[in-house]
């Protein structure tokens, strides 16, 4: 009898944990709205990017600038999505797309930019697209892989969202 006790109590322990320890993970955050002219602005930034792999020389200023507009009154968010841009440039020039197909990318560059409060599980997600979607575009893997990386830089600099002491990695 009482082997039984100890066995369900273990039992009964063993599931406390792990529920304690599932619900100890980072909610999600709400993304960055698209609302009045976002769709338009989105769409802007992919028009850039056809521009830029159409070797326009002003386009690599208007992606910045179109990216970077997201972080004003950041510092170390206007210099992380400055680079991004930059050498997001550099990884879709002279390749062939249209701003449909780049639409996509688009979307994930505002979000990279204007998402303040982003799960660390969020962010990670958001490079994976961004990783997918780059590549979609014509960009090796290994030049993938660094604007990710990058995507993770810009969310480190803009996020206002503090871990809580409960939550885990």
């Amino acid at each position: 009898m009482l082997i039984r006790m100890t066995r369900h109590a273990a039992r009964a322990a063993v599931v406390a944990t792990a529920l304690s320890l599932t619900a100890c993970q980072m909610a999600d955050g709400p993304l960055p709205s698209e609302a009045g002219d976002r769709p338009n602005e989105i769409e802007e930034i992919s028009r850039d990017m056809v521009n830029v792999a159409g070797h326009d020389p002003a386009a690599t200023d208007d992606l910045v600038n179109d990216v970077t507009h997201y972080a004003e009154g950041d510092m170390d968010g206007m210099v992380a999505a400055t680079d991004l841009s930059r050498r997001l440039a550099q990884a879709i020039a002279g390749k062939t797309f249209t701003a449909a197909e780049a639409l996509p990318l688009a979307r994930s560059c505002y979000i990279a930019v204007a998402a303040r409060q982003l799960s660390d599980k969020q962010a990670e997600n958001l490079q994976n697209e961004f990783k997918s979607q780059v590549m979609a575009l014509g960009v090796d893997e290994p030049q993938a892989q660094v604007l990710a990386v990058q995507v993770g830089v810009v969310q480190r600099a803009v996020t206002t969202r503090q871990r809580r002491w409960y939550e885990l990695r």
